[in-house]
């Protein structure tokens, strides 16, 4: 035989059931709100933090490279210029333009993220013939006037004269 199954004990209901809750003070209700207004600012300010680098620093990046080269080609140019008689002016004045794009850059980095100017190196710069150093400006005007249409505002103008000054420098001295 089966014992009888056991009825469920009867739960005891909470103290005020039936009732409705107090209605809370208006003090309470001040502090809850200015508890919320507080976690919403430092919600909005966490999230608001970024891990990676900031548009300056990024633009500033972009802009190393172009000062890199303007550095190289003004020394080739330097060394040039006393060995090529007859076009030593020539070479005077393309490492005069590219010292000035040099200067111009990094400025620019400066202003954007100044860790980044220490990048520009004065370092072993290969020696070279004029028909290589006018290779490079050619390559100079197309690698300035590609970044300058990913830029903006000044710095899109900076590398569009860069790159027309260089393709003008290759393109005079060719000749």
């Amino acid at each position: 035989m089966n014992p009888a199954p056991t009825p469920p004990s009867p739960v005891p209901e909470p103290l005020g059931a039936g009732f409705p809750a107090p209605a809370p003070s208006r003090r309470t209700v001040l502090r809850g709100s200015a508890g919320l207004v507080v976690a919403v600012a430092a919600g909005t300010a966490l999230t608001a933090c970024e891990t990676g680098p900031s548009d300056d620093e990024k633009a500033a990046r972009a802009l190393v490279p172009h000062a890199q080269s303007a550095r190289n080609q003004q020394e080739q140019a330097q060394a040039l210029a006393p060995r090529q008689t007859g076009q030593s002016d020539r070479f005077t004045q393309i490492a005069d333009e590219r010292g000035a794009h040099l200067q111009a850059l990094t400025d620019e980095i400066n202003r954007l993220h100044a860790p980044f100017a220490g990048e520009i190196t004065s370092g072993a710069v290969p020696r070279v013939d004029a028909a290589a150093l006018l290779s490079e400006l050619r390559t100079s005007a197309q690698s300035a006037a590609k970044t300058a249409t990913e830029q903006s505002g000044y710095r899109a103008a900076l590398l569009g004269s860069i790159s027309a000054a260089c393709a003008v420098l290759q393109e005079v001295s060719a000749q």
